[in-house]
């Protein structure tokens, strides 16, 4: 296809070209597999079809610092398509205790061809940020320039941290980046990626290898929660990324710029496509909520008790806080965060309420980004008005896929705690790879960025 034929691109937007590999070598556990041999063959200029771009983003994982060959192949690759690269790469260096670590980060090649590490993976790695000694946010977590635009990155399950792409919009970032490694669920990680977006008002990308396993594809979402639309390079035709499965292809998005950063829009929020559904079985560990007199409560033994500014309860002998996050307060990652932590300090699983006056939008639209909070808090998010309860948000098993509970005709319902656990399993992924004496420090650390 000659170059006259490809779509110009229009003003205000950023051009991005999402690499999208194949790979033989699977994670385990979430983590790149250490196996030096895993990374495809670096991508030529002629894969991108002479599309004129703003910036190209790998895969996680996609080399090994250390190899000098293709470090300087994708060096020369940045400046014959004159545009930066953000590439996963993996690094060996030794961690605090001076053991020798494998480190996921992200490497910026800039037109001329040198580069920098721009970010390391806070979570689900061989050594994470968290643990670095002199962890600082200012460095540790950087906004960076590309073609005028300010950007942010973080790494695959970083992405469940929601204060790290809050700290990074708050700090001016439009576009948030985060590469994976390979295959992953579709729903978790259309879920929480689209809530980014939206919750932050930023464009959200991420790509990844394929390999070979369940179908997947790169992902990316506007500010008001719609899906991108991409094209392979050097063809015309438009589809949604989810329609992009074809591996080893490099697909290309446009971000219109006048997007992010306005003011959210609810009614503009898509509609959730899994529709609601009642449970399997009973509920493990139920409670009973409602909505009396216009304000949240919940039954404790015959009685019915306000919810208010938080509360706790017993069912099966496990118990739950309670608390409500008033109107778009529940768009704020640090409020949610707050609701975990009085949970943990209370020795109980947290329950999320999110309650208005009168809901903004169809509740269904509010649920559409709470699917993906409830996957990042690990906790039940309940969605109520003046009127009753319209919404309710459950993890449905322990690979914590979200689900929408049907509630009853009166309004009131019965959420389930048996995958309510909070702090638990939310920041598990990061202390795992700490050692034990350094978990509570890692924490104080993301709390410091609400």
């Amino acid at each position: 296809m000659s170059d006259q034929s490809i779509q110009r691109k229009p003003p205000g937007t950023l051009r991005v070209a999402l690499v999208f590999p194949a790979v033989r070598h699977k994670s385990v556990r979430g983590v790149p597999p250490a196996n030096r041999s895993r990374t495809p063959d670096t991508l030529k200029p002629s894969s991108f079809r002479g599309e004129s771009l703003d910036f190209v983003l790998f895969p996680e994982g996609y080399v090994h610092a250390p190899d000098n060959r293709r470090i300087r192949a994708l060096s020369g690759l940045a400046m014959t398509l004159r545009a930066p690269l953000l590439v996963g790469a993996v690094e060996t260096r030794p961690d605090a205790s001076g053991r020798l670590a494998d480190w996921q980060v992200l490497l910026h090649f800039r037109r001329d061809g040198t580069h920098n590490r721009v970010y390391t993976k806070h979570s689900t790695a061989d050594a994470v940020a968290f643990g670095e000694p002199d962890w600082d946010p200012r460095t540790m977590l950087p906004t960076f320039e590309l073609a005028g635009e300010l950007v942010g990155a973080t790494i695959c399950h970083d992405h469940y941290l929601g204060l790290l792409q809050r700290s990074l919009s708050q700090r001016g970032a439009r576009v948030w980046v985060n590469p994976s490694y390979d295959n992953v669920t579709d729903l978790k990680w259309s879920s929480v990626l689209r809530l980014r977006a939206v919750e932050n008002r930023l464009f959200s990308l991420c790509t990844l290898h394929d390999n070979g396993g369940r179908a997947t594809h790169p992902f990316g979402y506007s500010p008001d929660g719609h899906e991108l639309l991409a094209r392979r390079a050097g063809t015309e035709t438009f589809e949604t990324l989810t329609a992009c499965r074809e591996s080893d292809a490099v697909y290309i998005v446009d971000l219109d710029m006048s997007m992010a950063g306005t003011r959210l829009r609810w009614s503009a929020i898509p509609l959730p496509t899994k529709p609601k559904r009642p449970r399997n079985g009973a509920p493990q560990i139920p409670i009973q909520l409602a909505v009396r007199n216009g304000e949240p409560c919940v039954r404790k033994g015959r009685r019915w008790r306000t919810v208010g500014a938080g509360c706790t309860v017993e069912a099966n002998g496990v118990d739950a806080y309670l608390q409500v996050v008033p109107r778009a307060g529940v768009m704020d990652a640090a409020a949610c965060v707050r609701v975990l932590d009085r949970a943990h300090a209370e020795g109980c699983v947290p329950v999320i309420w999110n309650h208005w006056r009168k809901t903004p939008t169809d509740p269904a639209r509010i649920a559409t980004l709470m699917m993906g909070r409830a996957i990042e808090c690990c906790a039940p998010i309940v969605v109520s008005d003046l009127q009753g309860i319209h919404e309710v948000v459950e993890l449905s098993n322990r690979n914590k896929i979200p689900a929408r509970r049907t509630v009853q005709s009166d309004g009131e319902a019965v959420i389930d705690l048996g995958y309510a656990w909070g702090w638990q399993s939310a920041f598990k992924m990061v202390a795992q790879h700490l050692p034990r004496t350094e978990r509570s420090r890692a924490l104080d650390r993301y709390r410091s960025l609400a």
